[in-house]
Formats: C-alpha cells, sequence, structure tokens
C-alpha cells in the first residue's frame, strides 16, 4: 500500500515563522491540484468557514461546509479538497513548536479538548463568536504582511493563544460531555499530562506507568490502538519538542539544557537530537535564527 503523500508546512515569503494564514482560494492557487487528493498533514490548522457551501474530507469522512462554522485539524489527519470550491474560508496554520512557547502554553496545549475532539466533531459552530474570530484572522493575517522583526513572533503567538481560548468556549459542553471517548484515549491523555508536567525528571515510561498505577503494556496497546505509535516514540518526540522550545526562546547554553533536562551528558542530548533530527542543537539553533533574519 501506498503511503500518503505529506502536506509540508507552507512559509510565509517574508518570513519562516510556523504560522501561515491562507484563504482557500489563495490556498489551491498554491498547492494546485494535490489538495484534491488525500494528503497528512504535518501541521494544524484551523479552517474558518465565512460564506457559502461545500464538502470536505477529513480522514475519509465528509465534513459539510457552512457560513460562521470552524474546523479543526490535527496534525496526522488526512484531508482532502472537493471540487468545485463555492465557499469562502481562512485557514490558520501553525505547529506545536511555534505555539508551546512556555509553561502556559504548554499546559493549554496538552489540556484542551480542541485537538482530541477532532475524531468526533464534525465542527463548530461560532456564530456567537464570529466578529471576534474573524478580526483575529484579519489580524494574524496583517501581521504576517509585516517585515520580520524580533517581537512579531509573540505578537502572532498571542493572536493564535487567543484563536484557541475563544475557540475552546465556542465548544458547546453538553456536546462534549455525550461524545464516547474510549478508555484507551483516557489512557493516552493522562499519560500525556504526566509527562508534560515532569519532562524535566529524567523519568521512563515504566516510572510514568507506576506513578498512573498501570501496566506498561496496557499503556503500549493504548498509544497502538489510538496513536499508532508506542508511548516511548511519543515521550522521544515530546523530548525533541522540549529541546527546541528551550534553543529557540530561552538563553541557555546547550550544557545548561543538558543540566535541566536530566541528560548526564550534553553530548548525550546532542546526540539524540541529531539522531532524531539530523541536526545538532546549535545547528539546529542557528538555522533558526537564520530563516528569521
Amino acid at each position: 500500500m501506498n503511503k500518503l503523500p505529506l502536506e509540508p508546512f507552507l512559509h510565509r515569503f517574508n518570513n519562516r515563522l510556523y504560522i501561515n494564514c491562507k484563504d482557500v482560494n489563495k490556498l489551491v492557487q498554491i498547492r494546485n491540484q494535490h489538495l484534491f487528493y488525500p494528503h497528512k498533514l504535518t501541521f494544524f490548522c484551523i479552517h474558518l468557514f465565512l460564506e457559502g457551501q461545500g464538502t470536505y474530507y477529513l480522514d475519509s469522512v465528509s465534513i459539510d461546509v457552512a457560513p460562521k462554522r470552524v474546523l479543526i485539524v490535527s496534525k496526522n489527519q488526512v484531508e482532502q479538497y472537493c471540487q468545485p470550491i463555492n465557499y469562502k474560508s481562512e485557514i490558520l496554520m501553525f505547529t506545536e513548536e511555534f505555539f508551546c512557547i512556555d509553561e502556559l502554553h504548554f499546559q493549554f496545549f496538552y489540556n484542551t479538548k480542541l485537538f482530541d475532539l477532532t475524531d468526533h466533531l464534525q465542527s463548530i459552530d461560532i456564530s456567537g463568536q464570529y466578529e471576534e474570530l474573524t478580526l483575529l484572522f484579519t489580524l494574524i493575517k496583517k501581521e504576517l504582511n509585516k517585515s520580520f522583526y524580533p517581537k512579531q513572533q509573540y505578537i502572532l503567538n498571542n493572536y493564535l493563544f487567543n484563536t484557541l481560548l475563544i475557540l475552546e468556549n465556542a465548544i458547546d459542553k453538553s456536546t462534549t460531555q455525550q461524545l464516547n471517548i474510549s478508555h484507551d484515549k483516557l489512557i493516552v491523555s493522562n499519560f500525556k499530562h504526566l509527562v508534560n508536567n515532569k519532562i524535566d525528571k529524567s523519568m521512563t515510561v515504566k516510572m510514568y506507568a507506576s506513578e498512573l498505577k498501570l501496566s506498561v503494556r496496557s499503556i503500549e496497546y493504548a498509544f497502538k490502538k489510538t496513536d499508532n505509535i508506542t508511548p516511548y516514540a511519543w515521550v522521544s518526540e515530546r523530548m525533541i519538542m522540549e529541546i527546541k522550545r528551550l534553543l529557540l526562546y530561552k538563553d541557555l547554553h546547550i550544557n545548561e539544557i543538558s543540566f535541566k533536562l536530566k541528560f548526564k551528558e550534553a553530548n548525550h542530548l546532542t546526540v539524540f537530537f541529531k539522531r532524531k533530527t539530523g541536526l545538532t542543537p546549535l545547528q539546529f539553533r542557528n538555522k533558526y535564527k537564520e530563516n528569521g533574519d
């Protein structure tokens, strides 16, 4: 079976920040026919539907497009646009690394139900928040059109955070309570929450399992069923994201990052990071700075 093509992040022409916003017609012009075939996303996106009607497929499920509704799509989900596109929409794209700049953002990202519920919700009715959300999307696009400057990422991050907070409030509580959240998904959610809180404690999967009063086997099974990866792979990805965050947003030497995350030696961190990303920590930091200049 052929692997699905990956949809790479679409950077703005004037910067390399991992946030962007495009209207659907411009996105189609850039990506061409590729969008009309199933493809897997490597980032998160928020579809803000403005006018018109249409159809969109997410994980092979048909989604009805309607005005004043929002669809949240998570990384690794499979999307497919359908012709003709007789509707207007704005698509806000971003990555975990861009959003998770500090502990507050991490806590929100790993505790919000916005991304967990993408398996269950068709779209979110945002009639009551429509003006606020359209204003935020306009502000994001206006900011992205400016030449890059050091504080820009924080302004954009703030707009994004406000967007996510408004969307979280827009989810009807009664609808959320009626959802059938599986036991396996609850195990994975609790595991991720614990790792997020103790990422700097140098704990093994077995230690996390012990705190959760679960067996390692049950956690492995839950991850396989819900995320199709092992808990070990997820913890490694989470550690890489934490290292990236410290490299990009904290003025710390590699030795300090190594000590903070409980690596025995700085060289161990460097080897681990390069094995996962293809770059040393310094190469990654310098590459990001070069792209931002």
